[in-house]
C-alpha cells in the first residue's frame, strides 16, 4: 500500500509540473521575436490566479483555457505551495480608498494567497501609491526589482494585484573564480561580445543530440536546478514543453567540460496584455469583463498587466527576481549514447531555465540571443 501511495504522489507532482510548463512554453511562443527574454510563468500565473478568484462567466472560462485553471484551482494552489519550498513567493493587493469589494473575495485572497488589501489613493495620490507598491516589490525581491511602476501607470487603478518572486541559490558545484577568463560570445546577429567565461570540469547530467546539447546544473539546496539548452543553430529551433521534457529526461550523469558565461540581465517592464490576448484571454481586458465575484456591479476590467524580471549568474550561483502587477480599472461603458567526456561551450545563443526538481515545473525561463556587458 505504501508503494502505491508514493506512486500516486509522484504522479500528482509531475501532473502539476506539466500544467505549469504548458503555459510556460505557450507564453514564450508569443515572445519568440524578441532577442533576450526573461520571465517567470509562476509569477504571471499567480497574479492572474488572484484575479481569477473574482472572475465569472466567459471571463472565467477564458482564464481556465489560457492558464489551465480549474474552478476551485486546487491543483495550481498545491503547485504554489510546493514552489514556496524553493523560492520566496509574495502576494499583495492594493485597493483604492473607499472603493468597496466583496468580503467573499477578500476571504479567498486571505485563504489562498495569504494576502489582504492595503488601502491607498491611486486617484488623488498616484505618486505616493506607486511608491508604496514599488517599495513592497523592492523589499519582496531583496532589492532586485526597483521602481517598476510610475504614477501615470496607477492613476486609474481601483485595485492592484501584485506578485513578487525572489530566488537565490549557490551552485552545488561552484565555478572557481581563477578559471574565469575573457572569451568571445557570438550573438544571434553574428556580432561578437567579449564575456567572462566560467569553466568547470565535473560530472553533470547532460545530453548531446542531433539538434542541441543540454546540461542540468544543480543548486546547493538539492531542490532546484538550472537547465541550459544550447541549440547548434538557434534560427528555426523550436522549443516546446515536449522538447524540454524529453531533453531533461534523456540527460545522463557524465563527465562534462563546461564553459558558461557570467551574465546579468534585466528585462524591461513589459505589458502582458497583447501576448495573453493572442493566447485567448480577451474578455478580461474589455468593458464586457465579468469580475462579479469581486464586485456585484460588474464595473471592473484589467487595465494593465505588467511584468519585470532580473537575473544574475556568476561563479557562486544564481540570483533572480520577478514581479507581476495587474491593475484593475473601472469599465467604460530520441537520445544518443554519451561520450566519455562531453564538451559544452556556451558561446552562442542559448535557453536557460530554473526548475523545481520534484515537479519539473519551470520557475523562470530565459533566452540569451545577444550578450550585454
Amino acid at each position: 500500500m505504501k508503494k502505491i501511495t508514493l506512486f500516486l504522489t509522484a504522479s500528482l507532482f509531475m501532473t502539476i509540473g506539466f500544467a505549469q510548463n504548458e503555459f510556460t512554453f505557450d507564453f514564450f511562443s508569443e515572445l519568440e521575436e524578441q532577442d533576450n527574454v526573461l520571465f517567470s510563468p509562476t509569477s504571471i500565473k499567480t497574479a492572474f490566479a488572484m484575479a481569477y478568484e473574482g472572475a465569472a462567466g466567459n471571463t472565467q472560462a477564458e482564464f481556465e483555457k489560457v492558464f489551465n485553471f480549474s474552478e476551485d484551482n486546487a491543483v495550481f494552489l498545491k503547485e504554489i505551495e510546493q514552489l514556496k519550498e524553493v523560492a520566496e513567493i509574495s502576494n499583495s493587493v492594493w485597493l483604492q480608498d473607499k472603493f468597496e469589494i466583496l468580503a467573499s473575495y477578500v476571504k479567498k485572497l486571505r485563504q489562498n494567497f495569504d494576502s489582504e488589501p492595503y488601502r491607498t489613493d491611486f486617484q488623488n495620490q498616484p505618486a505616493k501609491s506607486a511608491e508604496k507598491i514599488n517599495k513592497w516589490i523592492e523589499e519582496s525581491t531583496n532589492g532586485m526589482i526597483k521602481k517598476m511602476l510610475t504614477p501615470e501607470a496607477v492613476t486609474d487603478f481601483k485595485l492592484a494585484i501584485v506578485n513578487a518572486i525572489y530566488f537565490k541559490q549557490n551552485w552545488k558545484k561552484t565555478f572557481e573564480k581563477e578559471l574565469t577568463k575573457k572569451d568571445d560570445f557570438t550573438n544571434s546577429d553574428e556580432t561578437i561580445t567579449e564575456v567572462d567565461m566560467m569553466h568547470s570540469s565535473d560530472r553533470f547530467k547532460a545530453y548531446e543530440g542531433r539538434n542541441e546539447k543540454g546540461i542540468e546544473l544543480p543548486y546547493d539546496d538539492d531542490k532546484t536546478s538550472m537547465v541550459i539548452i544550447l541549440p547548434y543553430k538557434m534560427k528555426n529551433y523550436k522549443i516546446s514543453n515536449n522538447v524540454f521534457g524529453n531533453l531533461t529526461s534523456n540527460m545522463v550523469n557524465q563527465k562534462v567540460i563546461l564553459a558558461l558565461p557570467k551574465f546579468t540581465f534585466e528585462a524591461p517592464t513589459f505589458e502582458l496584455k497583447p501576448y495573453l490576448q493572442k493566447m485567448g484571454l480577451i474578455a478580461a481586458f474589455t468593458d464586457g469583463a465579468n469580475f462579479s465575484d469581486i464586485r456585484k456591479e460588474r464595473d471592473l476590467k484589467i487595465g494593465a498587466a505588467l511584468h519585470k524580471a532580473k537575473i544574475i549568474v556568476n561563479e557562486a550561483g544564481t540570483e533572480v527576481a520577478t514581479a507581476t502587477v495587474i491593475g484593475v480599472v473601472r469599465t467604460t461603458s530520441v537520445s544518443t549514447r554519451p561520450q566519455p567526456i562531453l564538451k559544452i561551450t556556451v558561446d552562442k545563443p542559448f535557453y536557460y531555465f530554473i526548475k523545481d526538481n520534484k515537479t519539473n515545473a519551470v520557475l523562470f525561463m530565459g533566452r540569451m540571443n545577444k550578450m550585454e556587458v
